[in-house]
Order: structure tokens, then sequence, then C-alpha cells
């Protein structure tokens, strides 16, 4: 890993965006090391949740709807206890490991590699390594401080989303200008959100080499990448360029453009999530 970074450091030309303290909360981080952080029996759980974070909460600003991202491991034996938040959103992507999910209708899941969960205001959820290997998940926070808590908990939405029922969904020339196909696996997509939900897209993406989405913007939406896999180059809306790989994040917030280019030899995989901060709409 420490010749993979040195790697891109010497890339002429470009700044490198991966492996986390924020220098700037803004739309790529350049960063030396993800900021580790240790939490013991987690809202009524047991054993150790490592935590090592692009951002945390308390450096996120108000208007920013993500919140915070983790790159989390549970250990064996170890579980977060069943919990809600009443303002925030609460997803957890399943990246290596066996671990078993609870959703706040008491329903559990096995949840492996690729499986996606999600808990909405006023919904709980809680997650348990009982097997014998590193359960390794993303956790991602978005600020919904407006939701009406009655209208979800009178028609609640699903939590638990297995890789093998997400979705396809490709998109050619992504963001008009783009380059080949951009392959999507989706648990759900914005179309299907309603005003209730901050979170509105989660899908994990797939560039070919060479392909690329082109540079584009959302107006009111907030766009997330998080590297999986693989090498690409990230432009923000000045035109900056950062080489980016596994664990990079960018953030485009409404109004700013974006572009991803897969510049590797292998796929470029990485989960895409669209958020909206409910505080700043009109």
């Amino acid at each position: 890993m420490k010749k993979y970074i040195a790697f891109l450091l010497a890339v002429l030309g470009t700044a490198s965006c991966a492996f986390a303290e924020p220098v700037k909360h803004g739309q790529c981080w350049t960063v030396t090391e993800l900021t580790e952080l240790d939490k013991e029996n987690v809202a009524g759980g047991k054993g150790t949740l490592h935590g090592e974070f692009s951002f945390v909460r308390d450096n996120a600003r108000d208007e920013d709807a993500i919140k915070e991202i983790g790159f989390m491991t549970l250990k064996p034996g170890a579980y977060i206890g069943l919990h809600g938040h009443n303002d925030n959103e609460d997803a957890y992507l399943i990246l290596s490991g066996t671990g078993v999910f609870t959703d706040g209708n008491g329903n559990a899941w096995v949840v492996r590699e690729g499986d996606m969960t999600i808990a909405r205001p006023g919904q709980k959820h809680g997650l348990a390594n009982l097997y014998d290997s590193d359960l390794v998940f993303l956790d991602i926070i978005a600020k919904n401080n407006s939701a009406d808590l009655e209208a979800i908990k009178a028609n609640p939405t699903a939590q638990y989303f297995p890789f093998g029922k997400l979705f396809d969904k490709n998109v050619e020339h992504a963001g008009g200008t783009g380059e080949g196909t951009l392959y999507g696996k989706f648990a759900f997509r914005r179309e299907q959100a309603d005003s209730n939900q901050a979170i509105k897209e989660i899908g994990l993406m797939t560039l070919k080499p060479g392909d690329s989405i082109g540079l584009h913007k959302h107006d009111a939406n907030e766009d997330t990448y998080i590297i999986l896999s693989g090498k690409g180059l990230f432009t923000d809306s000045e035109g900056n360029e950062y080489v980016v790989g596994p664990q990079s994040v960018t953030i485009a917030v409404a109004g700013e453009s974006h572009a991803l280019k897969n510049t590797g030899t292998e796929d470029l995989v990485f989960i895409d999530l669209i958020a909206q901060n409910h505080a700043l709409k009109k």
C-alpha cells in the first residue's frame, strides 16, 4: 500500500486524493492517512468498532449533506447494538466478510460483500459479526433534520438491499461528454426517492479502462464518489485534476462540476451516492 501511495504522489502534474484526514471539505481530499477512531460497545453493543474516516461529522459544515464517511471494521464476536437516528440517515455498505444486519422491524439478514443497508430517520438498525473473519463496511451518514418521522413510520421504506437484487442501469456517455459506458448496480435511484429522503441514490459503479464520466453538475444534489478499486483521474469544477485510488473520496456539492476517468489498466470501481441537504431546500 505504501508503494502505491508513493506512486500516486509521483505522478507528474496531478495531486493525490486518497487516504483521509481532510485538508478541505470540498470536492476532493488531499490527505496523508485515514483518521483512525475506535469506539467501544457502540449503541449497547459489544467489542470494538474500528473506524478509518475520510471525515467525521464533527468536522462537517451545516450546509453539507454527507456528514461522515468511514471505512469500518468489526472483529469476530463484536456487534453494533440496535439503535436509531432521529435526524440522520445511516447507510452500511458491506465491503468484505460476513455479518448479520438487523432492521427496525426485527428482521435479520446475513450480509456479505456488495450488500447495502440504510436506516432512515426514526428507523433502527444493528450489525453483528458472528463469524470468523473481519467484517469491513462503509458507514455513510447524511443529515436529515427535517424528515417527517410520522410519515416514515407510517410508510417505512426498505432497509436491506442484497447484492443479488441490486438492479442494473448503464449509461452511455455519462455526464453528456463521457467516453464509453458507466455500468451501475443500484439499491435505489433518485427517481424513486421522495421528499423525506436525504440519501437519494446509492450505486456500485464501474468504469472500464479508458472510459469516463464527462464534466457535469447537479443543481440541487450533492454527489459523492468513494473509490473501492482501480485508478482514475478526478476533475473538479475549477479544472483541477486529482489522481484517485482505493479509499479516495470526492464530493461535488450543488452547483459544482465534476468528472472522472479510468486511467488505469483495471476496472475503476466506486460507490456513487447522491444526497440532498433538506435544510437548504427552498
